[in-house]
Formats: structure tokens, sequence, C-alpha cells
């Protein structure tokens, strides 16, 4: 009875030692030369992607190097970590899995000239970043100097549609090149294209290529946890989908908010009129002038069917309200109530913006100053 004891306890051991994962070493390491930061930390991106853990930390050697050691436990799926640093570098993604002994170099701005050994998603994920943000930082440093759609270079505008395009051509062939690879779910993430130049939206990354790397990843990677991140993600833009098919259709985003009264207009309402969409803020002295000099505008031509919809990106909602009781306005102002999403639709980098919207809905761009709007107008009406 003794003996059939301990064998049963033998046994539990057993299969106790049994059930523990065995932890397998992954190390990531590499050299930054010339990058001008002097430290690196090592963080896990959370399975939802909405959070990073700091997991590691390390000082560059002299020579700059570095060396993370860790321990993931055997079999686990490949998951997304980055490499993050004090200084002005931008964080390096990688995907790491069990056993990855991962090698990275780079000389200058470590984000667009790194270069990744030991894992082949890791690598991928490199190859896209040179090739996306190539475009994509160029786009985005025009944007930053308030240069795109103003009006007043053609030239420049031409060029970040230009950039646009080719970011997002990137981006499309690089996911339909990879569908079962993880470095596409990190390039399904970007939309530097569209952010700046909206009249891109809906010409690159769509569910389609979604799904399509969901079936992907299904098959290569049949326990990885971002096959539910890919369905969710399927399913909310299915159920946006649903809710834009209830609504009137018109060519450009349309706007519903609320004047001083708290009475709500809709850009829409004014399908079939010529309206001036102007992004403003109370505390612009440029938008103010401009307020003044589109009073005069406005009374001739509203009878013929010119409409202004006046819209205020103040987060302060008393200086909005001080600004247009003070200036007297003969068109409603609208208040975005801190809604970021108004502002990203139309691409409102600074203020004054401004659209006309002609009578059959055709948007588009113009100068921000009366004469340039006045001449506009006055084709259309």
């Amino acid at each position: 009875m003794k003996k059939l004891l301990f064998a049963i306890s033998a046994m539990a051991i057993i299969l106790s030692s049994c059930s523990q994962p065995t932890e397998t070493n992954t190390s990531i390491s590499g050299r930054f030369v010339g990058s001008g930061t002097d430290s690196v930390f090592l963080e896990r991106i959370s399975d939802k992607f909405d959070k990073a853990e700091q997991v590691a930390a390390a000082a560059l050697a002299d020579d700059g190097s570095f060396d993370f050691d860790l321990t993931i436990a055997e079999g686990e799926s490949p998951r997304f970590y980055r490499l993050a640093f004090n200084k002005s570098n931008r964080p390096v993604t990688l995907v790491v899995a069990p056993g990855d002994d991962i090698k990275l170099e780079s000389a200058g701005n470590i984000f667009l000239n790194y270069s990744v050994e030991g894992s082949e998603e890791s690598a991928l994920i490199a190859q896209f970043t040179h090739e996306y943000f190539a475009s994509a930082d160029e786009l985005a440093n025009i944007a930053e100097n308030q240069l795109v759609a103003t009006g007043a270079n053609r030239q420049l505008e031409r060029r970040a549609y230009d950039l646009a395009r080719e970011a997002m051509l990137t981006q499309v062939r690089f996911v339909g090149a990879h569908q079962d690879c993880l470095a596409a779910i990190y390039a399904l993430h970007h939309n530097v294209a569209e952010q700046y130049i909206p009249q891109l939206e809906g010409q690159g990354i769509s569910i389609v290529h979604y799904r399509s790397v969901l079936e992907g990843i299904k098959e290569k990677y049949a326990s990885s946890p971002y096959i539910e991140v890919l369905e969710r993600s399927i399913a909310e833009s299915e159920a946006f989908n649903r809710v834009l098919d209830g609504m009137t259709e018109v060519s450009y985003p349309d706007l519903e908010l609320v004047d001083v009264m708290g009475v709500k207009h809709k850009l829409s309402d004014n399908d079939g009129k010529v309206v001036l969409l102007y992004f403003w803020s109370a505390l612009n002295p440029m938008c103010n002038n401009l307020n003044a000099d589109l009073k005069a505008l406005y009374n001739e031509y509203n009878e013929r069917g010119f409409e202004i919809y006046h819209v205020s990106v103040d987060d302060d909602k008393e200086s909005w309200v001080t600004a247009i009781n003070k200036q007297n306005l003969p068109w409603p102002s609208l208040y975005t109530a801190g809604d970021a999403r108004v502002i990203e639709i139309y691409n409102v980098l600074k203020v004054p913006t401004t659209y006309i919207i002609s009578r059959e809905g055709d948007i588009t761009p113009v100068a921000e100053n009366i004469d340039a709007i006045a001449r506009e107008v006055k084709r259309e009406i």
C-alpha cells in the first residue's frame, strides 16, 4: 500500500512538473552609434495595443552597445515589444518570439536607419518603417510648417499630395505582400497620409485588408492574441459602416454642431447652397479680422444662396461666446465642444482654415483671405 501511495505521489510530482511551461532564454542586443541617446528601454506592448509596460532598461556602453536577456515561455505566441529612448529618437518596434537572438545596428537617427537580424518579423517591420516614413516624414514636415492646402503654394500642395499617395501605396503594397505576418498588423495601424490629405480618405487600407491579414494570422499564428484584436477592429469598422449607410450621402464629411443657444446645425442642411466652411479661433487676430471682412460678402450674397458654417476650435468656451457677442456676426457660430474628431476630419492644422463647398457638394480648400474667398464665392454663385 505504501509503495502504491509513493508511486501515486511520484506520478503527481512528474505530472506537476510537466505542466509547468519551460522558460526559454531570449536576447535583444545591439549597437547604436551617433544616435544622441544614452539609454534604451525595453517595453512590452499590451496585446490590445493600448499601453506599453517597461520590462528592462540599460545605459548604452561607450561604444553604443546594449544587451537585454529575458525568459519567455516556450511555445508562447510572438508578441510586440519596442525599444524606447530618452531623447529625440522614436521607438523601434520588434516582434519577439521565445528563443530569439535579435541584434540591431544603427548609425545616426535610430528609427530611420536601424537594421535588425534574428527575427524575420522584426526585419519586415524595419523594412516597412524605412519605406513608409521616407514619404510620411516629409509630408508631416510640410504640414507642420502650415503649408498644406493654403492655396499659396500649389507646387508644395502637389508635393504633399504625391507624398501622401506614395506613403499610402507603400502601406497597401506591404500589407498585400505580407498578409500572414505580424508585421502587417504594425503596418495596418498607420494613417499619416489620410491624416494630412483627407481627399485620399478611403483609397488606402480598408476593411478588406484587415480581413486578409486576419485569415493569414489565423493560419500562421493560430494561438496569437492579435486574432481577437483584428476581429474586434473589423467588427467596429462594420458597425461604423452600418451607421454611415443610414446617413444621407454627401461628398464631404457631415458635421452637426451647436450654436451659442445650444441649437444644432448640420453642415448638410446647406446642401444646394454655396458654403464657406470656416474653422477659426476667438484668440486669433487673423480670424477676427477675417470675420469682419466676411460680413460685407455675406450680406451681399446670402440671399443668393451663400452661407457660412463657422466652426470655433477654441478650448475656452467663454472666449468664443465673448467674441461672437462682441463681433455681432450675422451667421450662426458653432462650437466643437472639444470634439477632436471634427478637427481631424477636416485636417485643421492651423486657424483660419477655409473650404468652399459648391452647390453640387464639391469641397475645395481656399486661401484664408477675403479676396480669395470672395473670388470663389462669386464664381460659384
